[in-house]
């Protein structure tokens, strides 16, 4: 006749069943987060894609900061005493400096790549606390060499790229990279050539006309000049782009 499953046989097939299906997901979850199947360079390039992923979300959540702020303090990260003025909790340098009893002012050239050298410092320091290979080689060998991080200044971006030679390592087969990009959509390098723009003018003639030039660059530059006594300000920004590039011109008090 027929077999009548007593209770408790029931229980343990239920618990087997759990057992099992829990041991397939652990298998699916270490597969993840391990190294299992055969060994090949595709295999290990899955790792290292992800691996990559992680320095470049590093980069673009540690370099916007630095390249708004560059802009927003006139060009300079580091301010030190008597080179900037203070205005709404910024320090905003001087790139022209006052010379006494004459109308027009000392250039105090601000180079690009002065710029481009602050970014990268900073940002390779910043990276220190975000980049983090421990979270990666399980099942694998991961192995990285000295980080260079290196910034160049466009008209209308900012390429940040970090050299970091990383090794994914299984057996015989191994995957290398070295070289970590990110792109941003700010305008500093055109702002910063209208910033050398209206300085040679102020350092020559003292004055500036900020209208005349802004219908000669045909509304592309937004140039706003502000008198807080004794000195000016300048705020540029590039059409249909928030990034601010702002500078004082040091005047001399009556």
């Amino acid at each position: 006749g027929v077999k009548i499953m007593k209770r408790g046989q029931i229980t343990t097939f239920a618990i087997v069943g759990i057992v099992i299906v829990a041991a397939v997901i652990l298998v699916m979850y270490l597969r993840g987060q391990f190294f299992f199947g055969p060994v090949t360079p595709e295999n290990l390039g899955t790792k290292l894609d992800a691996v990559g992923e992680h320095i470049k979300t590093c980069i673009e959540e540690t370099a916007p900061d630095f390249i708004k702020r560059i802009g927003l303090q006139g060009g300079h990260l580091s301010t030190p005493e008597g080179t900037f003025r203070m205005r709404n909790d910024v320090p905003i340098s001087y790139l022209c400096y006052n010379i006494p009893d004459e109308k027009t002012c000392l250039n105090r050239m601000l180079l690009r790549s002065e710029m481009e050298e602050e970014l990268a410092s900073a940002i390779d320091t910043g990276l220190n606390s975000c980049i983090n290979l421990n979270q990666f080689g399980r099942g694998y060998e991961i192995s990285s060499g000295r980080r260079k991080t290196t910034v160049s200044i466009g008209e209308f971006n900012v390429i940040v790229e970090v050299n970091l030679p990383v090794t994914l390592r299984k057996g015989d087969v191994d995957v290398k990279e070295d070289m970590f990009t990110a792109t941003f959509d700010y305008p500093l390098g055109k702002l910063y050539e209208t910033s050398q723009d209206v300085i040679n003018v102020e350092a020559e003639f003292g004055e500036f006309d900020q209208l005349g030039y802004m219908l000669d660059k045909r509304g592309q530059i937004i140039i706003e000049k502000d008198r807080p006594y004794p000195d000016k300000i300048y705020v540029l920004k590039a059409k249909n782009n928030d990034y601010v590039f702002q500078f004082f011109v040091e005047g001399e008090p009556n």
